[in-house]
Order: C-alpha cells, then sequence, then structure tokens
C-alpha cells in the first residue's frame, strides 16, 4: 500500500476545495472564470464509482488553461502541471511512501534533506545551463513534474506519465497562404479568450521593441480593448523606449517608463525584498527569472497600475515561432541539412553558461542525459530524418522554456497580481506544431502575418528590435578598443567586449546582480546574469565546484 502526503502552500494563486474525503489544490491562472467549474467537473469524476487513470487524465488533457493541481481523495492521489509547466509541482518518492508539495524547500525539510543529498550531476547542469535536465532537482529523491506531465496514485498503484509532449512534427500539407489565416485565428481566439477572462480588469502588458508583447498590444487594440496599460524599461538610451513608446502612442494606450539605473538596480538585487523573492520561489532545478523583478516591484512600490490588474507578457512567441530553428541550423537553409541532431550547436545555445564547462566529458554526459528525455517521452531521432530541428525544439520547451522561462510569472505573483501567457496558450501549442519548417526559418510565417495584418498600425513603420548603442561616449570608446583587438582575433575582442562593457551596455542592466569588478576580472568565461545566477544558486546550497564530472 502506498501512503501519501500532502503539504502544500495555499498562497501565490493557489486555491483549496474540499468536499467530504477529497481534498483539491489548484492553481489556474483564469481562476476568476472557471475554477468552480472545472473543481465541480473533477469531484464529479471522482465519485464515480468505476473511475480509472485514463478517466483522470482525459480530464487533465481538457483542462483549457494553464494550472497545477494535486488531489487527495479516498482512492487517488493526483498531482499534474499544464502542458508548459508554468506552475511547478514537486514530488517525493519512496518505497511505500509519495509525497507531493507546491514548495520544494517543505519537502526537504520534511525528508531532512542536506549536504549529503546533493546530486552533483544536477548542478553541473544547472552551472552549464541555468536548468536541470528532466524531472532531476539538485537533491537527490525530490523531483519536480516536467511539462505536460502527471502523476495518478489509484489503489496503491502509481503511474507517472506524459500526457503531453511538444511535437512541432505534425505538420500540415497547407499553403503559406491558409497558414496565415490560420494563425491569425488563433490570435483572435486566444485574444479574445484573454479579453473574456480578464472581466475588464486592468490588462498591463511588458512592452518591448520586439514582436511578442507588440502582438499582444495590437491584437487587444484590433478587438476594441481600452484599459490597456504598457510599461518599458531599461536604461536610458536603451532601444526599447522609442520603439515600445512609438507603439503604446499608436495604440492610445498610457505608456509607463521604470528607469533601470546601476545603483538602483544594484541595491534592489541586494535587499530583503529580492532574497525573499528567491526563497518564496526555490525549486533547486532551475535559477529565479529576475526578468523583470525590480520593474513589477517598482509599479507595486508606487501604485502605478491597478491592484487588481492581470500582468500580460509576449513569453513565448519568438520560440515557438520558430526563432530558435536558425541557431541550430548553423548557416544551413536546406532540410537536407538536419539528418542529424547537432548536439554541439544545441548545447553552445543551452548548455555554455559559462566557458570552462564545456569540457568533451560534459558535452558527452550532457548529450546522453538529453537522449534519455527523448527515450522517455518515445522519441528515437532515428525515426524523424528531416525532422530533428523539431527534436530540438520539443527538448527545449521541456527544458529551458519550462524552466526558466515561464519562471518569469513568479515575479507576478509574488507582488500579487494575476497573470496570463496567451502565446502559450494550448491553441498555440496546437497550431505551430503543424508548422513546416520553412515557415518558421527567419520566423517567416510569424513575421509575415503580423505585417499584414498591421494591427494598430505599429507594424510596418516602427522597427523591430533596432539596437543602437548609447550614451554615444560609451559607443565611441567601445569602438576604440574593437580597433585595438584588430589583430587580436574575434575570440579575444568578443570576452574583453563582455567582460568590460556588457555591464553598462545591458538593456535593463541585469548584470549588476554581481559587483562590476567580479565580472570585469571573470576567467572562466561567464555568457550573462543567468551565468551568475547559476553560480549563486550553487553556492547557496553549499556547492562551490561542479567545474567537470
Amino acid at each position: 500500500m502506498l501512503n501519501s502526503s500532502i503539504i502544500m502552500r495555499e498562497k501565490y494563486g493557489w486555491e483549496f476545495f474540499q468536499n467530504n474525503n477529497t481534498k483539491i489544490w489548484f492553481f489556474n491562472d483564469q481562476k476568476k472564470n472557471n475554477s468552480e467549474k472545472m473543481i465541480s467537473d473533477m469531484f464529479y469524476i471522482l465519485c464515480k464509482p468505476n473511475t480509472t487513470k485514463n478517466d483522470i487524465i482525459y480530464w487533465i488533457k481538457k483542462i483549457p488553461s494553464h494550472f497545477s493541481i494535486v488531489v487527495e481523495s479516498g482512492t487517488f492521489v493526483i498531482a499534474a502541471v499544464d502542458r508548459v509547466c508554468t506552475v511547478p509541482i514537486f514530488v517525493v518518492m519512496r518505497k511505500n511512501e509519495i509525497l507531493i508539495s507546491n514548495y520544494a524547500p517543505m519537502l526537504k525539510k520534511k525528508c531532512a534533506m542536506g549536504g549529503e543529498d546533493l546530486d552533483l550531476s544536477a548542478g553541473l547542469e544547472i552551472y552549464m545551463s541555468g536548468y536541470t535536465i528532466g524531472s532531476k532537482t539538485l537533491y537527490k529523491g525530490l523531483e519536480r513534474l516536467e511539462a505536460g506531465e502527471c502523476v495518478v496514485c489509484h489503489k496503491g498503484l502509481l503511474s507517472r506519465e506524459y500526457y503531453y509532449t511538444y511535437s512541432p512534427w505534425k505538420l500540415n500539407n497547407t499553403s503559406p497562404q491558409d497558414l496565415r489565416k490560420k494563425f491569425t485565428d488563433v490570435c483572435f481566439e486566444v485574444l479574445t479568450n484573454l479579453k473574456d477572462s480578464v472581466d475588464g480588469r486592468q490588462i498591463v502588458i511588458p512592452l518591448s521593441a520586439g514582436n511578442d508583447s507588440r502582438l499582444i498590444a495590437s491584437g487587444l487594440k484590433e478587438l476594441g480593448v481600452k484599459n490597456v496599460v504598457c510599461f518599458t524599461y531599461g536604461r536610458k538610451g536603451s532601444f526599447e523606449l522609442p520603439a515600445s513608446r512609438s507603439i503604446a502612442d499608436k495604440l492610445g494606450y498610457k505608456w509607463l517608463y521604470i528607469p533601470d539605473n546601476i545603483k538602483n538596480k544594484r541595491n534592489f538585487f541586494k535587499s530583503d525584498v529580492f532574497r525573499k523573492y528567491v526563497h518564496e520561489f526555490e525549486s533547486y532545478a532551475a535559477i529565479p527569472n529576475v526578468q523583470d523583478i525590480y520593474e513589477v516591484s517598482q509599479l507595486r512600490q508606487n501604485s502605478l497600475i491597478d491592484a487588481e490588474a492581470v500582468i500580460v507578457n509576449g513569453n513565448s512567441g519568438d520560440f515557438i515561432s520558430g526563432g530558435h530553428v536558425n541557431v541550430l541550423l548553423d548557416g544551413q537553409k536546406s532540410l537536407k541539412s538536419m539528418n542529424e541532431l547537432n548536439w554541439e550547436l544545441f548545447l553552445d545555445k543551452h548548455y555554455s553558461l559559462w566557458r570552462d564547462c564545456r569540457t568533451a566529458v560534459n558535452d558527452s554526459y550532457i548529450i546522453s542525459e538529453l537522449e534519455k528525455i527523448l527515450s522517455l517521452r518515445n522519441i528515437s531521432p532515428k525515426s524523424f530524418n528531416k525532422y530533428q530541428y523539431a527534436i530540438m525544439e520539443c527538448i527545449e520547451l521541456i527544458g529551458r522554456q519550462s524552466k526558466i522561462v515561464t519562471g518569469q510569472q513568479r515575479a507576478y505573483e509574488y507582488f500579487g497580481y494575476d497573470w496570463r501567457l496567451p502565446l502559450w496558450s494550448n491553441e498555440m501549442l496546437a497550431f505551430w506544431e503543424t508548422v513546416p519548417y520553412e515557415d518558421k526559418i527567419n520566423q517567416n510565417l510569424y513575421i509575415e502575418t503580423l505585417h499584414e495584418n498591421n494591427w494598430g498600425d505599429v507594424w510596418l513603420d516602427i522597427k523591430v528590435n533596432n539596437k543602437v548603442i548609447k550614451p554615444i561616449t560609451l559607443r565611441w570608446i567601445r569602438m576604440l578598443f574593437k580597433v585595438l583587438f584588430v589583430l587580436s582575433g574575434k575570440s579575444k575582442w568578443d570576452r574583453f567586449d563582455k567582460n568590460v562593457f556588457e555591464y553598462f551596455m545591458h538593456p535593463a542592466h541585469a548584470l549588476t546582480i554581481e559587483p562590476y569588478f567580479r565580472v570585469l576580472f571573470d576567467f572562466q568565461g561567464h555568457r550573462g546574469t543567468n551565468s551568475w545566477l547559476s553560480r549563486n544558486l550553487l553556492k547557496a546550497n553549499g556547492v562551490n565546484s561542479v567545474h567537470t564530472l
């Protein structure tokens, strides 16, 4: 007989429901609209005398929004996360017991895990990428459910399986014109759902100079949504500012600027507010997402947006529309070049937070672990031939996208805001699974459709990510040093540039997570902010060296 122990936090959007001996903990990003109906349906299913595991999984698949759920009833114990794991759940499975929680430190404490339980292999994964591979965490036996995964324990029998795997190889023989129409229809569908779900509350969009947040803002304008506020952040002179302001002005939406400067950002990263944020969402499986945590703190502290506002960012339009495919091609444009998985290019993009860790031994280990993930989901690269790029998209969603990128939502929860992720909706996933390679290269379909529709008249005249280094003095000083490195080679210049200048050129001064002189005199080859976050996570848990296995 398998015993269960459920240890939950009822905060940060989690709700608790009980009916007789059935208890349900539920996170649903659209809770104000459909939590009660979905929970009622679950109670009904659990009360049926002949309910099976398959009935439960079928119900999970039908949940239309982003969610996490834990259920404890007379004969069932259930835990599940949505298709991109926007809100994590953690489990410990021992011989005759399963423990489940939505907060990893509670399980760690319950199981009295310490330094002797550290998994240094998982530590290496975090050091190289910022996240673990698969369900691992930094502590042996403490696991995190993966994207599209559920655990069902019924009458003492435990089943753990993937009810969904992102599969961008389900291609349809559809003309580009029909695909553009279908994509437009999907955009209208998910943005209409967003409009309906907020029920008139203020929608707040972190608006950049890119495509994704612009899609959301212009699409809402097309639907006639008026209660929208856009905010942009960054250092003075950032290329994001003039573009985002022009977009908001054309759409007729209020625009806020949250300025970032080195002193204020550095002080925030040293503050109790930030330390608590890191602690409150510790997963031991991924670094904290600091994308806009400081800026959201300023929105809350200065009451710049409604207390009941819903924050909607553009994650992860660039990835899902093919924005990372080009990196994997290394300049190749033909499908014939994709007959084999190019692990080196994949590792260059996702497992190179520290240059000194890219050794043959470490690379071999990472590749073997990634191949295990494919095997667990019954994906055989040999069976896919020309769709190798799609396998790598699948792996990225299971890894970086679901563990680091979706972590941005924690900042909104921390300060008490609801959120939506329309570009990660089930409808978007289903659509992009069918889009051919040729329409993903350079995000062809995505960008052509957005320009063709030209919602809000903000797509043809306002450049996307027109990166210009400002102030001019910094640009000229950098140019002078670049000339001095002409004979030294590009790699040496890139390293010098990263160590000396990036601290001041980062659009949002995110490198202030570390003191400047630590970045300046780094000889281990950091890539960026996530490099330092990975090191800090490991050090906080007593791991000081994981350079090689």
